[in-house]
């Protein structure tokens, strides 16, 4: 019986040590940098020319901000769309009617925009989506936040 509460405890992770400002306050010393310190402050110097890493940077950012501004581009042209649209309504009301155009046809088309509107609606919501996941793409490759703006 013993030995199954000894095995139990030594089974038990060790708590987790959060660190806090507090904590780092108090500490002395430099940052710790992981890598060749040579290349960073190379391609840091004003005047120099991207080179390496820091040029693979730069196209990693406009791939980045490429992609972003489609899915902006898209949202902005949603945006004005559902504008012109709730103007539409407000102005005609939410369903019409063209008796012209099915007049060979014995047929006459009814316009709901309150449909169109969810369709616009939904598409909006999409792109917000598709937004959410190349960002969470880009963290997770390291792309800075910023480029997504």
């Amino acid at each position: 019986m013993a030995d199954a509460a000894k095995k139990a405890q030594k089974d038990k992770p060790k708590a987790k040590k959060v660190f806090t400002e507090d904590d780092l306050s108090g500490k002395t010393g430099g940052v710790s940098v992981v890598g060749d310190a040579n290349v960073a402050s190379k391609s840091n110097a004003p005047g120099t020319q991207p080179s390496g890493d820091a040029s693979k940077s730069v196209r990693e950012e406009e791939y980045w901000r490429r992609r972003a501004s489609q899915i902006k581009e898209q949202m902005a042209a949603t945006d004005e769309a559902i504008k012109n649209l709730k103007d539409e309504i407000k102005k005609n009301g939410a369903t019409g009617f063209d008796a012209q155009s099915g007049l060979k046809q014995n047929v006459i088309y009814v316009d709901d925009r309150n449909a169109r509107l969810k369709q616009l609606e939904q598409r909006r919501q999409d792109l917000d989506k598709q937004m959410d996941l190349l960002q969470e793409e880009g963290r997770k490759a390291g792309a800075d936040s910023a480029w997504f703006r």
